[in-house]
């Protein structure tokens, strides 16, 4: 059986040329970077080994969806709003370091560990990563799991950290980073559907 080439793969989302000219690029300004030099010389070996190193490694990139009927480029994420997302998960993360730090010094220790759980309807693996390593990253919440069925189960510290998880704001803003529905509802524990907050 003939293997079928990445650039005909029609379960690629997106255009895969451009997937593999942005690929391309991303590795020549890494050469840049690396090389530190502008010479004729240099620029020639760099597109020569950014072409054929992303010609390689692009089909590597490719991640399946669960239901394996699509195929995600992992890179191909606007770089204008993942810096956006990054400096609003910044602000959270201080946010959160406060929060969490006022209830430790606290001497009546105001913790009131919870198990949250809600859904949501990405396709796109990389948005399931994604939102899955903010939460955790975010002091005062961890993702304990994932289920194949969008269902995200978070334990929280704190009021301040359920309220956050509750509000869905992190979910919907990854959902508009990487182009996904922005459905989300919370579960209660007794699996009835909870209104979330606005």
């Amino acid at each position: 059986m003939k293997k079928r080439l990445y650039l005909d793969d029609k379960d690629v989302v997106g255009n895969p040329v451009c997937h593999y000219a942005r690929f391309s690029i991303y590795l020549f300004i890494f050469w840049l970077l690396i090389s530190g030099s502008l010479h004729l010389k240099f620029l020639i070996i760099g597109i020569i080994a950014s072409l054929t190193v992303a010609w390689v490694c692009t089909p590597l990139f490719m991640i399946r969806n669960q239901s394996q009927t699509k195929k995600y480029f992992a890179l191909a994420v606007p770089l204008p709003g993942l810096a956006v997302y990054l400096i609003w998960l910044l602000k959270e993360l201080i946010l959160s370091n406060i929060d969490v730090a006022k209830a430790v010094l606290k001497k009546s220790l105001p913790i009131t560990p919870e198990v949250i759980r809600f859904q949501v309807k990405y396709d796109n693996p990389l948005a399931i990563t994604l939102l899955a390593n903010s939460i955790t990253l975010t002091p005062g919440t961890l993702t304990l799991n994932v289920t194949a069925d969008g269902i995200f189960e978070i334990h929280s510290l704190t009021p301040a950290a359920s309220e956050g998880i509750k509000s869905g704001s992190m979910a919907k803003k990854v959902a508009r980073l990487l182009r996904e529905p922005d459905y989300f509802t919370v579960i209660s524990e007794g699996g009835t559907l909870c209104t979330p907050s606005t």
